[in-house]
């Protein structure tokens, strides 16, 4: 969410939803299930930690002599959190070294402003980068880009590497505070396999067509309408739209791709009663969306869980799974009742 006159973003945010849901025909198709598992959501952070405006989430699971990390920004003040795991307080704790003890200030790439800091991703998990996808710089315009970050350093104040300022190639929206929201990266290797479409080519994706852009695409959601958009991000800054996605949501708050089952998660915050929709590339042969990601399933929230600001998720690899359930993740905008995160669980395996 943002800034300081909460109230009247809000209101802002309120109307700009209506407006979306009147043009979403596709959101009302939707049959959402209970939740998948009955585990009872849990806080798993200390109290008043954050402060409001925690609003993004990624978990990267323990690798080697890496424990793991669940990765998260807030966009006021713009800052990134290396959070660890705390067994002996069942919480998620700011780890204290190279830097990380109060987060990173976040800046652009010449070491100015403040980026709205609103969604999270990592694309190779080897990889020392983050990927922050932003909506503005502090209260100023839009300034819809993703920006790369390099987490090696022990600097507090970190300097974006790189910036795709894709402002000039999404939708323009009625408030700074309906822009870009949800950021996910989905391998190449998912993509082919399952014969994703290339709108940008008319055809079957080859990543080859995109020889600077790495091993897979990013997907970024636009809040005010929902709709999600996949690039290919190159390592000179330029970018090339590859697909323009329909979440079933009027609005989008955050998008996670599980690795493990191939399901891509569109989150909607408390102005979709926190619901869920997952969506998979078409493969059925003759169908009108075949090679496209289509909503095949939806979730309530869980039953245990308020109707809360919840504008993060991020969702723990099979690898950590225990009677075949694994973590499920939320970042509460609003710090309800103290709290920014939460815990809850999902089946392993595929859910559709």
């Amino acid at each position: 969410m943002t800034l300081n006159k909460k109230m009247n973003t809000s209101f802002v945010k309120f109307f700009g939803f209506c407006a979306a849901l009147l043009m979403s025909a596709s959101a009302a198709a939707v049959t959402y299930n209970t939740w998948p598992n009955s585990t009872a959501v849990v806080t798993a952070d200390g109290a008043n930690v954050f402060g409001e405006n925690l609003s993004g989430l990624f978990y990267q699971p323990a690798a080697g002599s890496q424990t793991a990390v669940l990765w998260a920004v807030q966009n006021s003040p713009s800052k990134l959190y290396n959070l660890v795991w705390n067994s002996s307080s069942s919480t998620f704790v700011k780890s204290t070294s190279n830097g990380w003890t109060n987060g990173k200030t976040l800046r652009y790439p010449n070491g100015s402003g403040a980026p709205d800091a609103e969604g999270i991703t990592k694309a190779e998990l080897s990889a020392t980068d983050i990927y922050v996808a932003t909506e503005r710089d502090g209260s100023g315009s839009n300034r819809f880009s993703v920006l790369r970050y390099d987490t090696t350093g022990t600097a507090t104040t970190i300097n974006a590497t790189h910036e795709w300022n894709l402002t000039s190639d999404l939708p323009s929206v009625s408030s700074t505070n309906l822009g870009l929201e949800a950021i996910a990266w989905v391998p190449d290797s998912y993509l082919q396999a399952n014969g994703f479409i290339d709108e940008h080519f008319a055809a079957p994706y080859n990543p080859a067509n995109y020889p600077l852009h790495g091993t897979g695409l990013f997907f970024v959601g636009l809040e005010a309408n929902g709709k999600i958009y996949v690039y290919a991000l190159n390592s000179d800054s330029t970018f090339v739209r590859v697909a323009t996605i329909d979440s079933g949501h009027a609005a989008i708050m955050d998008l996670s791709f599980d690795w493990d089952s191939g399901a891509l998660w569109a989150y909607c915050d408390n102005n979709c009663s926190n619901r869920s929709h997952l969506l998979g590339i078409d493969t059925t042969a003759g169908s009108s969306t075949l090679g496209k990601f289509i909503v095949r399933k939806g979730y309530s929230r869980p039953s245990s869980m308020s109707n809360i600001n919840n504008e993060g998720i991020a969702i723990a690899p099979a690898s950590e799974c225990v009677s075949n359930t694994k973590s499920f993740f939320w970042a509460d905008d609003s710090q309800t009742s103290k709290h920014a995160i939460r815990k809850g669980k999902i089946p392993c395996g595929p859910l559709f």
